[in-house]
């Protein structure tokens, strides 16, 4: 079957035009099932490259085409987010309006009514289906990118919620569902009533082998790959291991052009010695990037220009970074509160998903490193011929309770609705013995609720109450709600009382203190601090935030990210990354000092608000 057999809308033909290009298996197969004919949903499990989000893209097109239909595509990632938006923009400009949004969570971002496909992260959707805008009932077509994303321990549970309320208030939309690890792919069908394409197929073959090796003969690998026209990427276990481990490949590599020099120059921004690896060929990927210099990185490698990135694992989520070689030099990765501990079946088989690409290689490699010959028998039982795990849900307690108040500011006011929600999940679909248990836990949950004022319960009427409104619009946690509300009041009183002055400083800290915000690590912290703050007891208090907000009290005095760098040793994707969740974090406290009715917290806030956006003293506003 061939793309030019298909009964495209009049539009796509302009895209497209008379395309003798052949279709994948698996696209064949999703076509046969009815995909662009029936008004059905569909998961779609195949490997990476397999012609999945091209699918997912006739879909959106026809419905919008033919039946003036709105889409949503939902992405993991704001990276992604970005990537997806220029590609559909330049694609299909000419018959869609693109849009995208992947913050202002309190917003029900009205403007995006105009866009024929909106392309959100997962907490935007998250947001949006916690406040409901009349275009939201609109939408013809969702689709899920990496939607194994559910079983994510912190984010599944956002995601899953988000997916359920949505499906509740808008069941004549279809939902397509993508991914490439997904192995109880018929389940999670059988949860979205949707249709099952699962093909193992694969455009490049894919050779997945065990190399015992100690870094000279990785090194000697990678640099021989390299040498006979090929990419590499690297996976290593920490940030400072994947720097070293590229520092080490650019020593034996050093190539030498004027690309590189000139990508070099871009990315160098005088915190360390990357523009020295960039110009022999090799990059490092991890949280240390600032957004610039990870898409220069990105883009240059996409261009062939640079020849090898060394990377954490969060480059396995969805960015699209194919080569010919992937090598996993760690398979063991530190995960906060359980150590060191091997990464699952699923994430392994997602990075070598990205070995091969279809223009450049007759066959992709993917490479598991071992360090003794016990080891390379463990890790080719375990993850070249072990089992994939299943996608499961993770609902917890605490992933419960902000679901539940979420569903309740959407609209849910008596417990059968609540409960009609929790049934509606996922987490119910695998685990429907365990639901009256889950009603018990409902209750609990509840009368927590109501006691931290959330909720008011009044006979068999559920509302909730202004500040549980405010803090799920708003996209907080329930614990970093309570820590706003209880610490605006408490800095409140101090300046009320005249006995100590509340400082910029003190109100940074009161930012730190949520969830959300990433804890930084600053020797002499507690030093520092005192230095800013004359409330000593507020300081101690909030010890595991002092390095977050030391760094971004520099960063609203103006330090530079080299300064930040030498002072600290903080790098500027790690700034950047918090001062984006900051941002909206203090948006988010001046609102709660507007609903507390304190003008003078609120007027303060607000102003630090835009001194954390822009980096500038007060003097400059």
């Amino acid at each position: 079957m061939r793309l030019s057999d298909l009964k495209l809308e009049k539009g796509m033909k302009s895209i497209f035009g008379d395309s003798d290009v052949e279709l994948y298996p698996p696209q064949e197969d999703a076509i046969r099932a009815g995909l662009l004919d029936k008004n059905k949903n569909f998961v779609i499990s195949s490997p990476t490259a397999s012609g999945k989000t091209l699918l997912a893209e006739l879909v959106m097109l026809k419905s919008i085409l033919r039946d003036s239909g709105k889409c949503l595509y939902v992405v993991p990632l704001n990276a992604l987010a970005y990537e997806k938006y220029l590609n559909f923009k330049d694609k299909y400009h000419s018959v869609a309006k693109i849009g995208i949004s992947t913050g202002d969570y309190e917003s029900s971002s009205r403007y995006l009514e105009r866009y024929d496909i909106i392309i959100l992260t997962l907490e935007k959707l998250d947001s949006l289906t916690r406040i409901k805008p009349s275009w939201l009932r609109k939408i013809s077509v969702v689709v899920v990118d990496e939607v194994h994303v559910i079983g994510d321990e912190k984010r599944g549970p956002r995601l899953e919620g988000a997916m359920a309320r949505f499906m509740s208030f808008n069941r004549a939309a279809r939902i397509i569902a993508l991914s490439a690890t997904i192995p109880n792919a018929v389940e999670f069908g059988d949860w979205l009533h949707a249709s099952l394409i699962q093909s193992e197929w694969r455009p490049v073959p894919l050779k997945e082998e065990v190399f015992l090796a100690k870094d000279d003969k990785i090194i000697e690998r990678v640099v021989d790959e390299v040498k006979g026209g090929s990419q590499t990427l690297v996976f290593v276990n920490t940030k400072r291991g994947s720097a070293s481990f590229a520092r080490k490949i650019a020593a034996q590599l050093k190539m030498a052009n004027k690309e590189l020099d000139k990508l070099a120059e871009h990315v160098d921004i005088g915190v360390d010695d990357l523009g020295d690896m960039v110009r022999c060929g090799v990059a490092y990927h991890n949280s240390w990037l600032h957004p610039e210099q990870r898409r220069a990185i990105e883009e240059s490698f996409r261009a062939r220009i640079l020849k090898v990135i060394c990377c954490t694992p969060t480059l396995a989520m969805g960015v699209s970074l194919p080569a010919k070689m992937v090598l996993i030099r760690n398979y063991k990765f530190f995960t906060l509160g359980r150590g060191n501990e091997p990464m699952p079946v699923c994430w392994v088989k997602q990075v070598f998903g990205r070995a091969g690409r279809p223009e450049y290689d007759e066959y992709g490699i993917g490479l598991i490193v071992a360090r003794s010959e016990d080891e390379r028998e463990e890790i080719e039982d375990f993850y070249i011929n072990g089992e994939l795990e299943e996608v499961e849900s993770r609902f917890s307690a605490e992933a419960m309770t902000e679901q539940i108040l979420a569903t309740i500011v959407g609209g849910a006011h008596h417990t059968d609705q609540i409960f009609d929600f929790l049934n509606s999940t996922f987490y119910a679909f695998q685990n429907r013995d365990e639901m009256e248990l889950v009603k018990e836990e409902m209750e609990d949950i509840l009368a927590e609720l109501s006691e931290e004022g959330f909720i008011e319960i009044k006979g068999y009427e559920i509302r909730a109450t202004g500040f549980g409104s405010l803090s799920s619009r708003l996209y907080l946690s329930t614990k970093s709600a309570l820590e706003l509300r209880e610490g605006i009041e408490v800095l409140s009183e101090l300046d009320n009382k005249g006995k100590t002055k509340i400082s910029d400083f003190d109100l940074l800290l009161l930012l730190c203190r949520c969830d959300e915000v990433v804890p930084l690590k600053v020797k002499e912290a507690m030093e520092i601090a005192s230095s800013f703050s004359d409330n000593l007891e507020w300081v101690y208090s909030g010890a595991y935030a002092l390095g977050s907000a030391i760094v971004t009290h520099a960063w609203i005095d103006e330090l530079t990210y080299p300064e930040m760098k030498e002072r600290f040793g903080i790098y500027p994707g790690e700034i950047h990354n918090n001062i984006y969740v900051l941002e909206w974090i203090c948006y988010a406290a001046s609102r709660m000092a507007a609903y507390l009715r304190d003008a003078s917290m609120h007027a303060r806030l607000s102003v630090l608000k835009d001194r954390i956006k822009h980096g500038i003293k007060t003097d400059v506003l």
